[in-house]
């Protein structure tokens, strides 16, 4: 229990540290450092990174960023994978995540393509976690795992509570790494603080005391700041303050 404790506390330092270093990041080969840090940390097989509809590309490229075996890369591009490939056509058309063990794999291609995916060492196992930008690009960011089934299971609510924001760090990353940059954010002093104290985790009831204001004008702030940032709910917003740095 102890162990099990202090792994999921070093998860949660190096899920800062993340989101830290992917604001750092200004180029394409720091995109790679950075996402074969993440297999690392997480103990993953691999994670890849793909975005479409790219501000300034007219949608007409994509952008791939992944820890794959070149081999499995180069068989991929050869067969045109890209064309039957489901985590690429539920992936850009969800909002959720992606459950790769949902597909429906008894169908000769399907079977034949994840096969191959594991003969290269794409793992088992995977989840893929969609983001959608404001210019109206889309990214996904897919992550796999050769670790046993229970244990995976076990760790598919932290999956799911982490990654979708490092997805969202990781689209920003990608986009500042292309030589996008966000317009500039303002918050008015009283929505900034709001949002800090709930970075801290602190209640809107708590926040209230803290700044003398009641509940419900709180709740009034932190929705101002979160139409602002163009996030989808308070959690998003908080995440949005450290890729702005207005933290």
């Amino acid at each position: 229990m102890i162990a099990t404790r202090a792994h999921s506390m070093n998860l949660d330092r190096n899920f800062i540290n993340l989101i830290e270093e992917a604001q750092s990041v200004r180029n394409n080969s720091e995109v790679h450092e950075l996402l074969a840090r993440l297999t690392a940390v997480y103990e993953l097989s691999t994670v890849a990174y793909v975005a479409v509809n790219r501000p300034g590309t007219m949608g007409r490229n994509r952008y791939v960023s992944a820890t794959y075996n070149e081999n499995w890369i180069n068989r991929y591009n050869e067969q045109n994978y890209w064309q039957l490939d489901p985590v690429l056509k539920q992936g850009f058309s969800s909002i959720l995540p992606v459950d790769w063990g949902k597909f429906e794999v008894t169908k000769s291609p399907l079977r034949r393509f994840f096969g191959e995916a594991v003969e290269f060492g794409v793992g088992r196992h995977g989840l893929s976690f969609p983001v959608r930008g404001r210019y109206g690009e889309k990214g996904l960011l897919s992550i796999s795992s050769n670790m046993r089934l229970g244990q995976w299971i076990r760790l598919m609510p932290s999956w799911v509570r982490d990654f979708p924001v490092l997805a969202y760090h990781i689209h920003q990353m990608v986009l500042r790494a292309e030589g996008h940059r966000e317009p500039k954010i303002k918050l008015s002093p009283r929505e900034l603080e709001c949002l800090k104290w709930s970075a801290a985790g602190k209640s809107a009831a708590e926040i209230g005391i803290i700044l003398s204001l009641s509940e419900k004008t709180v709740r009034f702030y932190q929705d101002l700041a979160r139409r602002k940032l163009d996030a989808k709910n308070l959690t998003h917003a908080v995440a949005k303050l450290y890729s702005h740095d207005l933290l």
